[in-house]
């Protein structure tokens, strides 16, 4: 009878569990597409792949119980997926919508680690040995997708508060930089003129505001004059894909440069084209100093970004 009882309890959570990877695997896929952080966009489509592996192998623990395979639903899970949603909906910044999406997937994946935690010891307590394996197992992806995301978050987070300032700095000073059109000369007003035609369509004229490009040799040039080489983020690829394309410069390491792996330009912009990327990067910090700030978007996040 207490047997009988625990299988009960294993079948109704897996259930819901089930139910649970069903609406993340169609969630994923539109948290991806509004990511505009290419990293943190591909950790949501590499996880939308294993979402679908982890409901296969509830299938397989179904098929073990001896019990058809079927979800019901899970209110928890819809809760999260509609935070993510309205997420995608607002009006926020691009990188304050990076940071939201990602503090809402890694509440999304605490969720499911204490679901898969506790089944997994139920089925032990059941004498269910291979249930409890196949639990583990998705236990240990979920564990390594949320520490994959905490790394992200932190990146993002640092990323946002060094940016913040520039920012506020640059508004500062433009009204006293901006000259009065009273006073612009014939000169002047030519020179700008070819400075501004001299600027590619997808960048912007601002050099220590953001410029957004897809011109590949604009984005080599660039990344060159500051030592910067194309690189991938190890780990992050599956079968035949380099993984998470990043630019590495030299001077201040930090654990996560540690994980980037060079490869040549060839390849950086062959991922660059087959993904929809473009880069956007600044020449100059408001205070006139050579910038390496950078960040790879889609393009459809980059043209939003060009017309504001």
């Amino acid at each position: 009878m207490q047997t009988s009882a625990m299988q009960q309890f294993l079948v109704e959570q897996l259930r819901t569990l089930y139910d649970a990877e069903k609406q993340l695997t169609k969630a994923l896929p539109r948290m991806a597409k509004a990511a505009s952080d290419e990293e943190l966009a591909g950790g949501f489509r590499q996880h939308a792949e294993q979402t679908r592996e982890q409901a296969a192998r509830i299938e397989q623990i179904f098929q073990t119980l001896g019990v058809k395979a079927r979800g019901a639903t899970c209110a928890p899970m819809q809760a999260l997926v509609e935070e993510g949603q309205q997420i995608i909906a607002s009006e926020m910044e691009d990188a304050i919508r990076d940071i939201a999406l990602a503090s809402a997937a890694r509440r999304v994946e605490h969720f499911e680690m204490a679901a898969y935690d506790a089944l997994s010891a139920a089925a032990q307590a059941g004498k269910q040995t291979e249930v409890a394996r196949l639990l583990q197992e998705t236990l240990r992806e979920e564990s390594t997708t949320d520490k994959q995301l905490a790394t992200v978050a932190k990146r993002l987070l640092k990323e946002s508060a060094r940016a913040r300032p520039a920012m506020e700095e640059e508004e500062a000073e433009r009204p006293r930089s901006r000259p009065s059109s009273r006073h612009v000369s014939a000169g002047s007003s030519s020179a700008s003129r070819g400075r501004s035609s001299a600027s590619r369509g997808s960048k912007s004229n601002s050099t220590n505001s953001g410029n957004t490009t897809t011109d590949h040799d604009e984005i080599r040039r660039w990344a060159e004059e500051r030592g910067g080489k194309p690189a991938c983020v190890q780990g992050t690829g599956g079968k035949g894909d380099i993984g998470m394309l990043r630019l590495e410069f030299p001077g201040k390491p930090n654990a996560k440069d540690a994980k980037l792996q060079p490869i040549s330009w060839d390849d950086f912009f062959e991922k660059f084209d087959e993904r929809g990327l473009a880069l956007v990067y600044q020449d100059k910090t408001a205070r006139g100093q050579k910038s390496n700030f950078n960040k790879l978007v889609s393009r459809e996040q980059g043209k939003t970004r060009t017309a504001r």
